[in-house]
């Protein structure tokens, strides 16, 4: 699974959008970067990958020195 995120400066997950399958005819929705904040698309850890995005986005960050998905260890 892959989504498009938008972070901040620490990493926080501020948006987020599932990128679809190839073949797939969804409607494709892209989160758009503000300021101070950086747009990527990631790949979500394999057990993750059967959480929602709300879930996804509460207990992952982005690392930002290498753009990955990490478990957020500051308890929001």
């Amino acid at each position: 699974m892959r989504l498009r995120v938008v972070y901040d400066e620490g990493g926080r997950i501020v948006a987020a959008a599932a990128v679809p399958e190839r073949g797939d005819d969804s409607v494709v929705v892209t989160p758009l970067a503000g300021p101070r904040q950086v747009a990527a698309e990631v790949d979500v850890p394999d057990e993750m990958a059967g959480e929602g995005l709300d879930v996804i986005c509460t207990r992952m960050r982005v690392d930002p020195t290498n753009g990955r998905l990490t478990p957020d260890e500051t308890g929001r």
